[in-house]
């Protein structure tokens, strides 16, 4: 039809689709054997399809009938009647295989009546004909068979065929996603980038101001030292020459002692500036607490250490806290003779006591034995101590009972310790 598509179908027509459908138009081909422009219309959609079919299937039919009514070909004519049985797998109704197939025994059988009147001498083509109409009832089911198998095949075409496309939708959409996430992660890695960066200027520059505090503090620190040396040693003269008793002799014993302090209290400041400037690190507990204890005036004291291959992971000034542990049970315990260092486990983390066999502290002291400045030397040691151990999150507590000696317990954290193979 001039002006349409050869393959064009209008969405009108039954909603059931065949398992395959005519092409809705042949070429014609002209008296020289060559094409026409012109196309035969076969219908553009199924319902006209459907009709051209069963207008073809009817004629055929008719036309094999009257062939076998006039013409006495026996089997090679019945054979023509499996053809229209055959074009139903073209019709969309289930049943058009049987019923045609009805139809068609039938024709044979009253064709077969009317031959034996018309021909004496075929009479016996009867039982034949019976045959073959037995034959024509089998080939609906393989008709029906074969239209079923193409029905599911074409099912599962066209279910992947929608899988295919949902599949390259989701396909689309999941490039798309990662594109978009791409640029975000790009661009989240350029402002990492430029934090990381700012971030690297901003640690330079605080290295740098702390090595230059450090270097100032360190400086002033050595020339305040150096004038407290030099007024110690006139206080010293002073003290040689003033007359005992008097009140310039007990002043400048005073003097002596606040300088000594204001010393020490200088001292603290070094130490206290280290803490937390190197990174942590693994100790060999007992080579720590030995090597603390060799710095200390510990004659008639017995330093028992039972940590075994025990590794904790703190502060480089670790030495510190146990030199101070050491120092202060010695200093301020009374008559202590032993002191024991041992660790047990709690749950998940693991306890480090340090214990003597001294007067112990008081039960509303205990608290402030931390606290900046409170006890009878500097009151700085177990303030220092207690900083230290922070650093990698151990803390300290002291629960001993007054009279039965002191007892201090670290607490280390799971990840914080772990055992050599020693």
């Amino acid at each position: 039809m001039a002006g349409s598509k050869p393959n064009e179908l209008r969405p009108d027509g039954p909603s059931t689709v065949p398992f395959f459908t005519l092409r809705p138009s042949i070429p014609l081909t002209t008296g020289s054997g060559g094409l026409s422009p012109h196309l035969l219309d076969l219908g553009k959609t199924l319902k006209e399809q459907r009709e051209l079919v069963l207008v073809t299937l009817f004629c055929m039919s008719a036309a094999i009938f009257a062939t076998d009514l006039f013409t006495p070909y026996g089997f090679m004519i019945w054979i023509l009647y499996l053809i229209p049985v055959l074009m139903t797998v073209w019709l969309p109704y289930r049943t058009a295989p049987f019923v045609t197939a009805s139809l068609l025994m039938v024709a044979i059988f009253f064709a077969g009546f009317i031959t034996n009147l018309r021909y004496s001498q075929t009479a016996d083509d009867l039982p034949n004909r019976a045959v073959f109409i037995v034959m024509l009832a089998i080939v609906p089911f393989l008709t029906w068979e074969i239209r079923s198998a193409y029905e599911r095949l074409e099912r599962e075409v066209t279910e992947r065929r929608q899988a295919q496309g949902e599949l390259q939708d989701l396909t689309r959409v999941l490039e798309q996603e990662v594109q978009e996430r791409t640029s975000e992660l790009t661009e989240v890695n350029k402002a990492l980038s430029k934090d990381i960066e700012e971030r690297r200027k901003v640690e330079e520059a605080l290295s740098t101001a702390h090595q230059k505090l450090s270097l100032l503090s360190g400086i002033t620190r050595h020339d305040i030292l150096n004038q407290i040396f030099a007024l110690l040693t006139y206080i010293t003269f002073s003290l040689d020459i003033a007359p005992d008793g008097t009140p310039l002799k007990e002043h400048l014993s005073r003097m002596e002692g606040i300088s000594r302090t204001i010393e020490r209290q200088i001292t603290f400041t070094r130490d206290y500036e280290t803490i937390g400037l190197q990174a942590p690190c693994w100790h060999q507990l007992d080579h720590v607490i030995s090597e603390a204890a060799n710095e200390v005036n510990a004659t008639g004291v017995k330093i028992d250490v039972d940590v075994r291959s025990l590794e904790v992971y703190a502060d480089p000034m670790l030495g510190k806290v146990f030199y101070t542990l050491i120092e202060n049970a010695i200093r301020h315990g009374e008559n202590v003779t032993e002191i024991r260092f041992s660790f047990r486990q709690s749950g998940d983390d693991l306890v480090i006591t340090c214990q003597d066999n001294g007067v112990g502290i008081a039960a509303e002291d205990k608290q402030k034995i931390f606290l900046k400045g409170f006890g009878k030397h500097t009151g700085l040691g177990l303030f220092l101590s207690r900083e230290i151990l922070a650093i990698t999150r151990i803390t300290i507590t002291e629960n001993g009972e007054p009279g039965n000696g002191a007892r201090f317990e670290m607490n280390v954290q799971k990840g914080m310790y772990r055992f050599g193979d020693r």
